[in-house]
Protein backbone atom coordinates (compact mmCIF):
# COMPACT_ATOMS: atom_id res chain seq x y z
CA UNK A 1 0.00 0.00 0.00
CA UNK A 2 1.46 3.33 -1.09
CA UNK A 3 1.27 5.89 1.75
CA UNK A 4 -0.20 9.29 1.01
CA UNK A 5 2.83 11.61 1.41
CA UNK A 6 1.33 14.76 -0.10
CA UNK A 7 1.21 17.98 1.90
CA UNK A 8 -2.10 19.08 3.44
CA UNK A 9 -4.52 20.32 0.80
CA UNK A 10 -5.99 22.85 3.25
CA UNK A 11 -2.94 24.55 4.77
CA UNK A 12 -0.02 23.03 2.81
CA UNK A 13 1.49 21.78 6.10
CA UNK A 14 3.46 18.56 6.40
CA UNK A 15 1.35 15.53 7.28
CA UNK A 16 2.42 12.71 9.57
CA UNK A 17 0.81 9.44 10.60
CA UNK A 18 -1.06 9.70 13.91
CA UNK A 19 -3.58 7.41 15.62
CA UNK A 20 -7.08 8.84 16.13
CA UNK A 21 -9.13 8.52 19.27
CA UNK A 22 -12.47 6.78 19.04
CA UNK A 23 -14.96 7.89 16.38
CA UNK A 24 -18.12 6.30 15.03
CA UNK A 25 -20.79 6.30 12.37
CA UNK A 26 -24.25 4.83 11.95
CA UNK A 27 -26.41 3.88 8.99
CA UNK A 28 -29.80 2.12 9.12
CA UNK A 29 -29.19 0.87 12.68
CA UNK A 30 -25.67 -0.41 11.90
CA UNK A 31 -23.09 1.17 14.21
CA UNK A 32 -19.35 1.19 13.54
CA UNK A 33 -16.83 2.47 16.11
CA UNK A 34 -13.15 2.80 15.21
CA UNK A 35 -10.45 3.38 17.81
CA UNK A 36 -6.75 4.11 17.23
CA UNK A 37 -6.90 4.15 13.42
CA UNK A 38 -3.81 5.68 11.79
CA UNK A 39 -4.48 8.77 9.66
CA UNK A 40 -2.37 11.44 8.02
CA UNK A 41 -2.70 14.66 10.01
CA UNK A 42 -1.07 18.09 9.83
CA UNK A 43 -0.37 20.44 12.74
CA UNK A 44 -3.54 22.34 11.78
CA UNK A 45 -5.61 19.23 12.60
CA UNK A 46 -6.64 18.44 9.02
CA UNK A 47 -6.91 14.69 8.41
CA UNK A 48 -7.01 12.30 5.49
CA UNK A 49 -6.67 8.57 4.95
CA UNK A 50 -3.12 7.18 4.98
CA UNK A 51 -3.61 5.81 1.46
CA UNK A 52 -6.30 6.23 -1.20
CA UNK A 53 -7.31 2.55 -0.96
CA UNK A 54 -7.21 2.39 2.87
CA UNK A 55 -11.00 2.44 3.41
CA UNK A 56 -11.54 -0.37 0.88
CA UNK A 57 -8.76 -2.46 2.41
CA UNK A 58 -10.20 -1.85 5.89
CA UNK A 59 -13.63 -3.15 4.85
CA UNK A 60 -12.13 -6.16 3.04
CA UNK A 61 -10.03 -7.05 6.10
CA UNK A 62 -12.97 -6.58 8.44
CA UNK A 63 -15.33 -8.74 6.38
CA UNK A 64 -12.70 -11.46 5.97
CA UNK A 65 -12.46 -11.76 9.77
CA UNK A 66 -13.86 -15.07 11.11
CA UNK A 67 -16.02 -13.22 13.66
CA UNK A 68 -18.41 -12.31 10.80
CA UNK A 69 -18.79 -15.92 9.60
CA UNK A 70 -21.46 -17.15 12.06
CA UNK A 71 -24.36 -15.01 10.77
CA UNK A 72 -25.57 -14.48 7.18
CA UNK A 73 -26.69 -11.12 5.88
CA UNK A 74 -30.38 -10.69 5.09
CA UNK A 75 -31.27 -10.68 1.41
CA UNK A 76 -32.65 -7.37 0.19
CA UNK A 77 -35.45 -7.48 -2.39
CA UNK A 78 -37.71 -4.99 -4.10
CA UNK A 79 -37.06 -2.24 -6.55
CA UNK A 80 -39.07 0.64 -5.10
CA UNK A 81 -40.16 -0.71 -1.73
CA UNK A 82 -37.18 -2.61 -0.41
CA UNK A 83 -37.62 -5.32 2.20
CA UNK A 84 -35.47 -8.04 3.73
CA UNK A 85 -35.87 -11.76 3.18
CA UNK A 86 -34.44 -14.76 4.98
CA UNK A 87 -31.24 -15.95 3.25
CA UNK A 88 -32.17 -19.54 4.15
CA UNK A 89 -35.83 -19.94 3.10
CA UNK A 90 -36.65 -16.68 1.28
CA UNK A 91 -39.54 -15.62 3.55
CA UNK A 92 -39.99 -11.88 4.20
CA UNK A 93 -38.46 -10.79 7.50
CA UNK A 94 -40.33 -8.66 10.00
CA UNK A 95 -38.69 -5.80 11.86
CA UNK A 96 -35.39 -6.50 13.60
CA UNK A 97 -35.85 -8.70 16.66
CA UNK A 98 -34.29 -6.15 19.01
CA UNK A 99 -31.24 -8.37 19.39
CA UNK A 100 -27.89 -7.26 18.06
CA UNK A 101 -24.82 -8.99 16.70
CA UNK A 102 -21.78 -7.24 18.17
CA UNK A 103 -18.19 -8.01 17.27
CA UNK A 104 -14.88 -6.24 17.78
CA UNK A 105 -11.75 -6.87 15.73
CA UNK A 106 -8.15 -5.70 15.80
CA UNK A 107 -7.10 -4.81 12.26
CA UNK A 108 -3.61 -4.29 10.92
CA UNK A 109 -3.44 -3.01 7.37
CA UNK A 110 -0.35 -2.51 5.25
CA UNK A 111 2.10 -2.82 8.15
CA UNK A 112 0.58 0.17 9.99
CA UNK A 113 -0.28 0.17 13.69
CA UNK A 114 -3.20 -2.05 14.66
CA UNK A 115 -6.53 -0.43 15.49
CA UNK A 116 -9.87 -1.72 16.73
CA UNK A 117 -13.19 -1.75 14.92
CA UNK A 118 -16.42 -2.54 16.78
CA UNK A 119 -19.53 -3.37 14.76
CA UNK A 120 -23.09 -3.50 16.10
CA UNK A 121 -25.66 -4.92 13.64
CA UNK A 122 -29.41 -5.37 14.18
CA UNK A 123 -30.34 -9.05 14.05
CA UNK A 124 -33.37 -10.64 12.37
CA UNK A 125 -34.95 -14.03 13.12
CA UNK A 126 -37.07 -15.66 10.42
CA UNK A 127 -40.54 -16.54 11.70
CA UNK A 128 -40.77 -19.45 9.25
CA UNK A 129 -37.47 -21.29 9.77
CA UNK A 130 -35.81 -19.56 12.75
CA UNK A 131 -32.66 -18.66 10.77
CA UNK A 132 -30.85 -15.57 12.07
CA UNK A 133 -29.45 -12.88 9.79
CA UNK A 134 -28.12 -9.33 10.03
CA UNK A 135 -28.38 -6.11 8.04
CA UNK A 136 -26.80 -6.21 4.57
CA UNK A 137 -23.10 -5.31 4.31
CA UNK A 138 -23.93 -2.20 2.26
CA UNK A 139 -25.15 -0.54 5.48
CA UNK A 140 -21.82 -1.34 7.15
CA UNK A 141 -19.99 0.36 4.28
CA UNK A 142 -22.22 3.42 4.59
CA UNK A 143 -21.67 3.49 8.37
CA UNK A 144 -17.91 3.58 7.73
CA UNK A 145 -18.36 6.58 5.43
CA UNK A 146 -20.38 8.32 8.17
CA UNK A 147 -17.65 7.50 10.71
CA UNK A 148 -14.92 9.00 8.52
CA UNK A 149 -17.10 12.05 7.91
CA UNK A 150 -17.76 12.49 11.66
CA UNK A 151 -14.01 12.48 12.36
CA UNK A 152 -13.33 14.97 9.57
CA UNK A 153 -11.20 12.55 7.52
CA UNK A 154 -10.83 13.46 3.85
CA UNK A 155 -10.66 10.52 1.41
CA UNK A 156 -7.18 11.28 0.02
Amino acid sequence: MQLNTMRCKECKGEMTIRPLDSFEGEEHGVRLRIRGMPVMQCDGGHKRLVAPEFAVRMMETLLADDSFAPIDEAAQKGLFRKHYCCPSCGQALDEASGDHFVTESELEIGGLSAFSVKVDLPKYRCAACGHESVEPVEHLRKASVEAFRSAGIAPA
